[in-house]
This record gives C-alpha cells, structure tokens and sequence, in this order.
C-alpha cells in the first residue's frame, strides 16, 4: 500500500506526540519542588538542637534541621575575619523510617533548580555589594566541587517531600570534592539512617573544618561579583544514641578529609554504588578532637568534667541489622 505524502506526513506528525505523549505521562508522578521554600508548620515532636553545639551564629530553621550560618569571624585562626557563606554546622533529628523500597529511601520530589535562595545571606550580599547568588558561585565549579548537603535530604523525605525540598538552600551545604561527596560521604550518611532505624532515632551533627593558620580556598569569582563561598579543608559528622536502657548517650565522632585529587586510600573510586562499602574506622575520632579543631563546645550545659568522655574515641561502628539498611553503599 502506498500513501499519498500528505498521509505520511500527518502519520508521522501524530507518531511523534504520542511519544511526547507518553514521554509526559511516564514523569507525571514524579512530584517536582516549587521554585521557592516550602512554608511548613513546627514539627513539635522532633529537637533537632538536643544534642547541638554551644557555638550559634545566625541560626536557620531548615523544618528537618536547624543550622548555625557563620558570621564575620575568624575561621582559620589566622588573625582574619571572613565570611564563609555555608553553615558552622546543622544539626539534625532523625527518626526510623520504614520503606518498601529497595533503597529504604522515603520517597522524594525532584530537586529544585537553582537552589533555593533565603534572605540570611543579605549580610553577605551587602559585604560583597552584589546582588549575585550562592547559586551563582558554585556555577562551573561542579566538576571539581558538589554543593554537599550536611543533612541529608533523604532522611528529611521521611517527614514530607515538601521538608525533602527545603533541604535545598545554603544554610545547609558546603563545598565537597565530587568523589567525596558522591562516595564516602554519601556512604556514612546510609549508614547513620540505617542506624536511626535500628535504634528508632538518633541525631547528628555535621559541618565544615578549616585547618588552623591555613589558607582558605574559596569558590566564586570576583571579577564577575560572586560571593566567595569557603572550601572546607575537612568536614566532621558527630551522631548521638540514646541507649534504649537509659543508661546513657553512646557517641560516635568522625573526621573526612574533603579532597578532590590524590583520594585517601579508604574513599576508592568515590562512586557509591560501585564501591558498596567504605572503612569508615580510619576517619574515627573523639569528640574532643572535633572541638579542638572547630571550636565548638558539645554538651555545654551539663555542670560536670566531661574531658575523659570526651577524649573517649570509639574503635568500630556499631552494627545494624539488615532489614534496616538504607541507601546502595555504606
């Protein structure tokens, strides 16, 4: 049968939004996050802050997590003061999540693009007389450096998508070097939500090191009047158990180094689902090595001598059961 070139081209047209047709209808379900933060009501039953160091710049209340943003202070103890445009740290409550999926991820909404943009970063606006982004800092910068959630956007899809989505800002990342991020990184936070449906919660805090008297690397170019964002020499998790017996807080205390060449041994190819699993043993520390390199002050209102607890350095994990694993490495 032959067909008149009106036909096959009226054919070919019709074959061509079906395809866009069912192209539409695939990614209909998949929710998408607004262009601006989500409005949320307080979560009551949750204390992000329970466990939060004394040190609290200008404080960012994320709904699935509370941040400290840096002020104009001296970070690297070199007699200088500088804004950092990140967080000092963010503290988070997370609680056991039970999923159906093989991931064990809660289900979440695609993120939004650009980040979202919040009105704590004025100061710094005003400081560099731009009226530019932190979006627009980290723009180019991806091949080298991720904007890398403290929180975990993952573990804040188990209150709501919507709190997923606002895990999106700046108050809540820092620069990490892609193999770090997307391998390591993303491995021991597996690991801490895998933890939280083991014992039904727990918190954790985590933010960003500048060694002392050391140069900060910054990204963002001045000449096109972009906020200098700091690009933290290392980064620290510190998680926090409350033990079922009430006897007590078990806690675990981590140090990474945040590099982009030369890998340390244990972060391998620093892809998460190639690698599976990470020794995260080496990177093991106590909290009083956490406070002697940022500066923080953890448990400050308890009236007692904690330098012995805290000097305390745990010498391996602790384990969870397999039904409550998270995430494809750990």
């Amino acid at each position: 049968m032959h067909y008149s070139e009106t036909v096959f081209n009226t054919l070919k047209a019709l074959s061509i939004l079906f395809v866009i047709s069912l192209s539409v209808h695939a990614h209909a379900g998949t929710p998408v996050c607004k262009l601006k933060p989500y409005k949320l009501p307080e979560l009551k039953d949750y204390n992000h802050m329970k466990y939060a160091p004394n040190h609290k710049g200008r404080l960012y209340d994320g709904g699935a997590f509370m941040a400290s943003m840096d002020t104009y202070d001296d970070d690297n103890s070199d007699g200088v003061p500088e804004y950092l445009a990140q967080p000092e740290w963010v503290a988070m409550h997370i609680k056991a999540y039970s999923s159906v999926r093989p991931s064990g991820y809660a289900p979440g909404a695609k993120r939004p693009n650009p980040w979202y943009s919040i009105n704590d970063f004025k100061k710094e606006k005003k400081y560099y007389k731009t009226k530019k982004t932190i979006n627009d800092s980290y723009r180019g910068a991806g091949h080298t450096w991720n904007r890398g959630h403290l929180a975990m956007r993952a573990d804040a899809n188990r209150i709501s998508k919507e709190h997923g989505c606002n895990t999106f800002v700046f108050a809540n990342a820092v620069p990490q070097a892609v193999k770090f991020n997307q391998g390591i990184w993303l491995g021991i936070e597996n690991y801490i939500s895998s933890l939280s449906n083991e014992y039904g919660e727990l918190w954790v805090v985590s933010g960003p090191i500048y060694t002392s008297n050391k140069k900060i690397k910054y990204i963002g170019e001045s000449n096109k009047k972009e906020i200098p964002v700091g690009v933290p020499d290392k980064l620290f998790k510190v998680f926090f158990i409350e033990l079922k017996d009430g006897s007590g807080v078990q806690v675990h205390s981590l140090i990474y180094p945040n590099k982009f060449n030369a890998l340390p041994e244990h972060y391998k190819t620093g892809r998460c689902s190639k690698d599976k699993t990470y020794n995260h043993s080496p990177y093991l520390v106590s909290i009083a090595q956490v406070e002697k390199e940022t500066g923080l002050e953890f448990f400050p209102n308890i009236d007692m001598d904690l330098s012995e607890y805290k000097n305390l350095k745990a010498n391996n994990l602790p384990f969870f059961s397999e039904i409550n694993r998270v995430g494809y490495c750990q």
